[in-house]
């Protein structure tokens, strides 16, 4: 018998080798196509996190070190998150109305893989976005960010989109369950902007919202950041850069295997009675 200690490890392998890539990669060009026919995702991807900088880099004269990394990480995060909830949310209740739902469920392609490729054109528009805010910040306010580690912050960023496209694909399978997905859009976007330390540092909130935050991944990722870039700085809860980098992918995972379980049980329950309209 397997040792219940490789047993987590064999499941994330087991998963990854499952990935169908053409389906991945269908979903992320209709997802893009999506996004740059309809003029509304503008809104919480683009304009919005643009908005929020030039609001930070207005309050504090001091427009360098913790104040820029904060403007432009809270702008990233901002954006990506923004697209990820709204695009889960919406692009299902489309193929509700549309109809497509039921086909995708039942058709052999796992309609986990078809919500992969769309969190992954969401975590594309992150890095764009993350990318204009830094150097609009450096143009409009004569900004100049110092990177203490620049490829550990590369590497890192990269790892923290990836996480936020984790807590994305468990909404998505969230939404599954509602007709009223838009509804939950408004009540669970803000949250993780707070919680995860991304708008304002983890250590100006409540105590209490602490074990929240651990929960979930993006904190980690963003205190990774914070370490990645400025020299000397301790993290808060004291595992460094590189210990906040794994948990970060750890819970990161954990979050993709749990949404690829539920997505699973939804689509065997849907074969079985070849309707959707028990959800």
């Amino acid at each position: 018998m397997m040792n219940p200690r490789w047993r987590t490890p064999t499941c994330i392998l087991q998963a990854v080798n499952e990935v169908n890539i053409k389906a991945v990669t269908a979903s992320f060009r209709k997802q893009a196509i999506e996004f740059l026919a309809d003029p509304q995702w503008i809104i919480p991807s683009i304009v919005a996190p643009f908005i929020f900088t030039v609001v930070v880099l207005m309050m504090y004269p001091d427009r360098s070190g913790t104040v820029l990394l904060q403007a432009i990480l809270g702008g990233g995060v901002l954006g990506m998150w923004g697209n990820t909830l709204f695009a889960s949310g919406y692009s299902l209740s489309y193929d509700r109305v549309n109809g497509t739902l039921e086909p995708l469920l039942l058709s052999p392609t796992n309609m986990f893989d078809v919500i992969v490729g769309r969190s992954i054109w969401n975590t594309f528009i992150g890095i764009v976005n993350m990318v204009f805010i830094y150097i609009f910040a450096a143009l409009a306010f004569n900004t100049e960010m110092t990177i203490a580690d620049p490829l550990a912050f590369v590497l890192i960023m990269l790892v923290t989109l990836f996480s936020l496209s984790c807590v994305g694909l468990i909404f998505s399978v969230t939404f599954v369950f509602s007709r009223k997905s838009y509804i939950l859009t408004g009540m669970f976007e803000y949250p993780l902007y707070v919680l995860s330390g991304a708008v304002i540092p983890i250590t100006l909130l409540p105590e209490w919202t602490n074990p929240i935050s651990m929960m979930l991944p993006p904190t980690w990722g963003v205190e990774a950041l914070r370490a990645s870039a400025i020299e000397g700085y301790s993290t808060v809860f004291g595992f460094g850069m590189w210990g906040n980098t794994l948990i970060c992918i750890l819970v990161s995972l954990v979050y993709a295997l749990i949404a690829r379980a539920v997505m699973s049980r939804i689509v065997r329950e849907v074969q079985k009675t070849g309707s959707f309209a028990g959800y």
